[in-house]
């Protein structure tokens, strides 16, 4: 069951949207409320899964919100509603860590998939969305070498000392999963995860598990193109937050 809460100013959306999602048998809604601060009040006290924030709340509510959940409470997918049709206002979004995003002229169908998808940490992102992601990569790149004389190094050949192990391994950090839960997907020991996920900063000569997932989600959106699909399906951690020139340098 996905355990979800709702955050709208105006109690009558919030009411429908509500409806709307308890009539799946895989979706609950277990709280709604008008305000961010109420929203991290609950969404711990009822284990939320997914929170839908109007992006329309006051004092960009619904970005606070989300940047704040991102750092304090990973596992909860965040998910902006009421958007424009602006790949600006949705880029602002997913840097500040959005699951994932719901457009004005999105349906109620669009909205469910939506909710399923960053469940389970996926996101569905448009061609043109993609293409803003690839542009907004490729000038943080840039800026990286521009400011450290950093040495481009392709992303394969980064991975290429990785086993099929650590490869495995990588693609789940690249969605967000916890040790535990990648013991749980691959069957094996946590401190056998633990030994991949150092081996694999090594090789990567990354610093931390965000930096390796940043890689293994810039390698999946490299074999989306590749493999020339019109949709994208994106990890859930889809923020970009670099705050020091190493860092950019790092991650890139």
């Amino acid at each position: 069951m996905i355990r979800t809460l709702i955050v709208h100013e105006v109690c009558l959306i919030a009411d429908l949207l509500a409806q709307a999602l308890n009539g799946q048998d895989d979706i609950q809604v277990v709280c709604s409320v008008a305000s961010p601060e109420e929203a991290l009040t609950h969404m711990v006290r009822h284990e939320c899964d997914v929170v839908l924030a109007n992006i329309l709340l006051p004092d960009q509510g619904a970005l606070n919100l989300t940047k704040l959940v991102t750092k304090k409470h990973p596992e909860i997918k965040m998910v902006v509603t009421g958007l424009l049709d602006s790949k600006t206002a949705i880029l602002q979004c997913l840097e500040m860590g959005a699951a994932g995003v719901v457009q004005q002229d999105d349906s109620v169908d669009d909205l469910i998939a939506k909710v399923r998808h960053v469940a389970k940490g996926e996101a569905i992102v448009s061609p043109q969305v993609a293409g803003a992601l690839i542009a907004r990569l490729a000038e943080l790149k840039r800026l990286a070498t521009e400011l450290n004389g950093y040495q481009e190094i392709s992303l394969q050949d980064q991975c290429t000392e990785l086993t099929a192990r650590e490869r495995e391994i990588l693609e789940l950090l690249g969605k967000g999963y916890t040790n535990q839960q990648i013991a749980d997907e691959l069957i094996i020991g946590v401190g056998t995860v633990k030994n991949h996920v150092h081996n694999i900063l090594e090789k990567l000569d990354v610093h931390t598990r965000k930096q390796a997932a940043m890689i293994a989600r810039q390698l999946a959106m490299g074999e989306a193109m590749a493999n020339g699909g019109t949709e994208y399906t994106w990890p859930s951690a889809l923020g970009v937050n670099v705050t020091s020139r190493r860092e950019a340098a790092s991650i890139l």
